[in-house]
């Protein structure tokens, strides 16, 4: 959470700056490391897809990426030509956060696309998978880490056995 808190206020510092940034840092997008300083103009608080099936319900398999990108793709497409650089997704693990989707838009638009990790926990914890209730401290932790690795190294797709 604190690495999450802190990478949003730096996103949203220098997204809002007038100035140039000063900070010569990189961020992992969902196609690899960018320096902070191309982020540009950036929307920070979005959904490409979401999925309110539930946790134990939701999978790739739900949708159909080719018909995804055909019907989202003039949107990022007008961001950009609106002088946007950058968009954050913020959809969860387990309600539709695709990242190999995100990564394909990305590319076709032109714009970077950043996305989260965890899971949420709204509405009586529904998206929540169940391994979350029964691992250990340790074991979740050990996911969590994975997570941070998202960060340093870039998105996977990581399902948990």
């Amino acid at each position: 959470m604190k690495t999450y808190l802190h990478l949003s206020i730096l996103v949203l510092l220098l997204s809002t700056s007038c100035q140039e940034p000063v900070l010569n840092w990189t961020i992992q997008t969902v196609k690899g490391s960018v320096n902070t300083v191309k982020l540009g103009k950036t929307l920070i608080h979005e959904h490409i897809l979401v999925d309110f099936i539930g946790a134990d319900s939701t999978d790739y398999h739900r949708w159909d990426r080719a018909a995804v990108i055909e019907k989202v793709l003039p949107y990022p497409q007008e961001i950009k030509a609106l002088g946007y650089e950058t968009i954050i997704d913020c959809t969860p693990a387990y309600l539709g956060r695709d990242p190999q989707l995100l990564k394909m838009l990305s590319e076709q638009s032109g714009l970077y696309i950043l996305t989260n990790t965890g899971f949420y926990g709204a509405r009586n914890n529904q998206f929540v998978p169940d391994y979350a209730y029964r691992e250990s401290a340790g074991q979740l932790a050990d996911h969590r880490m994975k997570q941070e690795e998202e960060i340093l190294e870039g998105i996977r797709i990581y399902l948990p056995s």
